[in-house]
């Protein structure tokens, strides 16, 4: 197990740092103090703790401030909450990646049992960084592969879209439907929106292949039976950056790199990568962003079972303006409407 060395103690009681200090000698671990959260702040960042142990209600900024950002500039660092106020430990409060709460008064024993929480804690934490890490590392390799596979597969004398069709097909058979429903919704609606020809066949080649940086994605992302973690989830969401990116490295599909990279920014400014808004985000992008979602709902998955249309059109109607481009919305419930 990843040892635990040192332990911050924060509370702006001398006496509480002091007893709470001698707890950690004689549990063979180096103890420092701080009694405010900037102090605390100031230690941390020439030295190293493996363990924070933080009181709420502290002059200036309180501890539930500090722990929030120890967690985000230091996130080895396990944290432990105390304070005397119960009430203050509502929903938002025991939501917070903490290792443990302490209920004041407590006793040595308690104390060390919050310490040994956060060995545990920190444990996790860093071994979940260590996992993340591979997975990059992964991705980043199998982008490589994918991007020399249709290099030599485009000089073989195959078109680089019939190859990077095949090599969807081959790895993700699931993911190349979708990307040819995706395709077809996409260029009807883009003839309902008045779109010009030569734009409507780049959308169609750029709706077909919006998926296509996940046949870079780890095995273990694209298999896994549970919830992603945040980190993992960070890591799924950059297929739109890995498409984007083996797209560029074509001769012959480079156009349609910006309107892959974009097509999970919200019409409201809240997704990803570049948290684009509004008109910034590719016409494009907004199509297939609105198809995408309504073949997505509308299909089987391993964690849901589908939605009929009705259910599927009205979470469009829901999320227009926040998700999507109300204008695109209308288009596309009028294009289905037909068929």
């Amino acid at each position: 197990m990843t040892p635990l060395n040192s332990v911050l103690i924060v509370d702006d009681e001398p006496a509480v740092r002091d007893i709470m200090a001698r707890w950690v000698s004689s549990l063979g671990l180096r103890p420092a103090t701080a009694a405010n959260a900037d102090e605390a702040l100031a230690t941390m960042r020439t030295h190293h703790y493996d363990l924070a142990v933080i009181d709420v209600m502290m002059p200036g900024h309180d501890g539930l401030w500090l722990a929030t950002e120890l967690q985000r500039d230091h996130p080895h660092t396990a944290v432990v909450i105390a304070t005397a106020y119960t009430a203050l430990l509502d929903d938002d409060a025991q939501q917070r990646p903490v290792a443990d709460f302490l209920i004041k008064p407590f006793q040595r024993e308690r104390f060390a049992l919050a310490v040994d929480r956060g060995r545990q804690w920190r444990q996790r934490a860093i071994e979940e960084v260590e996992w993340h890490a591979r997975l990059a590392t992964e991705l980043q390799d199998r982008t490589a592969q994918v991007i020399a596979t249709l290099g030599e597969r485009a000089t073989g004398g195959e078109s680089e879209e019939r190859a990077l069709t095949a090599l969807c097909l081959e790895r993700a058979p699931e993911m190349a439907a979708h990307g040819e429903r995706v395709a077809r919704y996409a260029r009807s609606l883009a003839r309902e929106l008045g779109v010009d020809d030569e734009l409507g066949s780049a959308l169609e080649t750029a709706a077909r292949l919006h998926d296509v940086g996940k046949i870079a994605m780890p095995e273990a992302l694209l298999t896994k039976p549970s919830p992603f973690t945040a980190g993992e989830m960070a890591i799924m969401r950059r297929h739109v950056n890995v498409g984007a990116e083996i797209l560029q490295s074509t001769h012959t599909l480079g156009a349609a790199a910006s309107a892959v990279l974009a097509s999970h920014e919200w019409f409201s400014g809240g997704g990803y990568p570049l948290r684009l808004a509004g008109s910034d985000i590719p016409l494009s992008s907004r199509i297939i962003a609105v198809v995408d979602a309504y073949d997505a709902m509308t299909q089987d998955r391993v964690y849901r079972v589908r939605l009929d249309s009705a259910d599927a059109v009205a979470e469009l109607l829901r999320c227009r303006r926040s998700q999507f481009d109300p204008d695109v919305v209308a288009g596309f419930l009028a294009t289905i409407g037909r068929h």
